[in-house]
Parts: structure tokens; sequence; C-alpha cells
């Protein structure tokens, strides 16, 4: 299995800590998902979760494509998601397409792009002649999204576990699993500090971990996805981390 990074909550420091498969439902597909199909109101929430997930990574992608001359990356990428969130049918296919969310939003990215360019053209209004007479938008870096993608989920992991372990009076289990995992400090030191032996510093650190890999496989998972797919998905995120 691969290893996950994990950034400090203030900073974008990523180190790695082991990752093992565990019974895992993917809670956050099953719930954007079910939003999906339940209507305007479940619609709201779902384009509220995929906004907060995925504008970083598409303004980035942007400014990295040939068609950055189109405006100013924040305007682009609410211009996108006024556009193909507001309509119903744009999620909808998604949840029938099957595929992982960050695909079909890329996907859809590009061809929004080009079609912005395309309109920009015809009313001779800005772009240069020919800019968008192709089906390509020039990417600067293929993996740009892809990086930017991995490190916003894991950033959104963090917080849920974090949240997840301080509702659940788990506080000093997520401490030791930072100090340990991001801030790479042995047992050894850490143990001492808290007045906790080193047996019990690893089964503390490995409870706030499970929260974490769980929170990390609901974010990239898909309706219908594999355990194997979604390792997959993991392991072809991680790699573009660096």
């Amino acid at each position: 299995m691969p290893e996950v990074p994990v950034p400090d909550s203030q900073v974008d420091q990523r180190q790695k800590a082991p990752f093992r498969t565990r019974d895992v439902f993917p809670t956050t597909v099953a719930w954007l998902s079910n939003r999906v199909l339940e209507g305007t109101r479940g619609l709201d929430d779902a384009n509220r979760h995929i906004m907060h997930l995925y504008a970083q990574p598409l303004k980035v992608y942007f400014l990295g494509c040939t068609l950055r001359w189109l405006g100013e990356p924040d305007d682009i990428v609410q211009g996108f998601f006024a556009d193909r969130l507001s309509r119903p049918e744009f999620l909808s296919k998604w949840v029938a397409s099957r595929r992982p969310l960050r695909f079909w939003l890329i996907v859809g990215f590009k061809h929004y792009l080009l079609e912005s360019a395309r309109a920009l053209q015809r009313d001779r209004r800005a772009g240069p002649l020919g800019a968008a007479d192709s089906d390509d938008v020039g990417e600067a870096d293929p993996k740009v999204f892809d990086r930017e993608y991995a490190v916003s989920v894991v950033r959104e992991a963090t917080r849920r576990a974090e949240q997840s372990c301080e509702k659940d009076g788990l506080s000093e289990h997520w401490k030791v699993f930072t100090e340990h995992h991001v801030d790479s400090r042995p047992y050894e030191e850490i143990a001492p500090r808290l007045n906790i032996d080193r047996a019990r510093c690893a089964v503390m650190a490995r409870t706030a971990a499970t929260r974490f890999k769980n929170e990390l496989r609901a974010l990239v998972a898909w309706e219908g996805a594999t355990e194997e797919q979604i390792d997959r998905e993991i392991r072809s995120l991680l790699e573009v981390t660096g």
C-alpha cells in the first residue's frame, strides 16, 4: 500500500505515514451521491462541498494553461461553477458515469474554457485569433490539477479527522499522531512529555491515523468504486505530490 502525506494544519508541510486498507465505507461519496439525487436542496449541499474542495485546484490549473488570458482565476472558476453546477444533469450524469469526480470536473472545466474562449473570439472582443481553434487548452503541466487536488484532499481529510478526534475526546491522540507523523518526532520523545509510555503513544497515534485514513478514502472514492480502484486513485494522487 502507498504512504499518505499528512500536511500540518497551518503550513504546507507534507510527511509520510503508513496506510493500510481497512473496512471503510466511503461516507463522503455516498453522502454526495445521495445529495445529488435528492433534488434542489441536496444539490445545494453537494455544490458547496465541491466548490470548497475543488476551487483552488481549478484555479492553479487555469493559471497553467494557454487560455489564462480569459480572465482572473477566481472569476473563471466561479463562472464554471455557476454554469455547470446550476445544471441538475451535470452531477446526476457524474453519478451515473461512475467516474471519479475529479475526472468529471476537470473534463467539464476544459470544455468550459474552450467554450468561453470561442464565445469571446466570435464577438472579437478578446484573445488572440486562433487561440481556441483546437480541443487542447495547452496545459503547462499535465499534473498540476492532480497535484493541487491531492494537497486539497489531504488537507480536508486532516481537518475532518482532527474534528472527529476532538468531538470524541481524542484530542491527545491527534496530538501524538501529528507530532509523530508530521513533525517526525520519535515516540521516545513524545511519551515523557505527555506522561504516557511509548506503547500507549503508538496505540494513540494508530487510532488517530485510522480516522485520517478513513476520511481520505471517503474523499477520493466514487459511486461503485472497488477497494482496488480507490487504492489506485490514492496512489496516482500521491505520485504527483512528490
